[in-house]
């Protein structure tokens, strides 16, 4: 198993494309509103991970996946909550989580902790979807806070023109390099030169035929505009996030 860094556009439209299967498998109830742009940059300039169970694979077998930028790159996706504290270099967004194969998720994750450690980050922050798919759980469990009240994500709507509720949790200090550490004893070694993470199959994905979705911590954009949703490990398995 190996986690890649996708940088060319065709493994950036891959992504896009089983992030939008992966979210239209489980009935996402809601869609990006129609003059929203957020979708399409996330994809073009967000540092997309995606996991396979082999590295001989193709581009075309990534089974699961995330997104992450830190806000030097390109500002949080709202303005709250006020993170002006932190450098923005320091502070990383995950979004766009998304699995196809059972504890795919999980992997992901591991992977995506050794990949965030290398620039030393001092908060993560993910926005979550509440309400009937609140899944915030999993993100507290693991040492996230709730970082104010939920409100309504600017760039979603419900199917029939409603407000689409988010929570922004944050990670931070300690508990974020607890996290770190536990989730990179996961991974099987350090990224090689291409850049991939080697992962531990400790789940015995690998050996698993059926293809189902799964989602854990957050979910952000995706390519297509009526899709959102994110995941994590473990208890991160099954969560929803714009």
């Amino acid at each position: 198993m190996e986690l890649r860094v996708l940088d060319t556009p065709e493994q950036r439209s891959i992504f896009g494309e089983r992030l939008a299967r992966a979210r239209a498998s489980v009935g996402m109830r809601f869609k990006e509103k129609s003059r929203s742009q957020l979708a399409r940059i996330q994809l073009m300039f967000a540092d997309l991970y995606a996991l396979y169970q082999d590295e001989e694979e193709p581009d075309d077998a990534m089974i699961a996946g995330l997104a992450m930028h830190d806000l030097e790159m390109f500002p949080q996706t709202c303005p709250r909550p006020d993170l002006s504290h932190l450098q923005p270099s320091s502070i990383i967004e995950i979004s766009d989580f998304w699995s196809l194969s059972p504890g795919a998720g999980s992997l992901v994750w591991c992977g995506a902790a050794v990949a965030a450690s290398r620039t030393q980050p001092r908060a993560a922050l993910v926005y979550m979807v509440v309400g009937d798919n609140d899944r915030t759980g999993a993100y507290l469990t693991a040492g996230f806070v709730k970082a104010g009240e939920p409100f309504p994500y600017p760039y979603l709507e419900t199917l029939d023109g409603g407000d689409v509720l988010v929570q922004a949790l944050v990670l931070e200090g300690d508990a974020m390099q607890r996290l770190i550490k536990v989730l990179s004893r996961m991974t099987a070694g350090a990224a090689d030169a291409r850049g991939a993470i080697r992962m531990k199959d400790f789940l015995g994905i690998s050996s698993q035929t059926t293809e189902r979705p799964l989602f854990s911590p957050p979910a952000q954009m995706s390519v297509q505009p009526e899709v959102r949703t994110s995941a994590g490990l473990n208890s991160f398995e099954s969560a929803a996030a714009p």
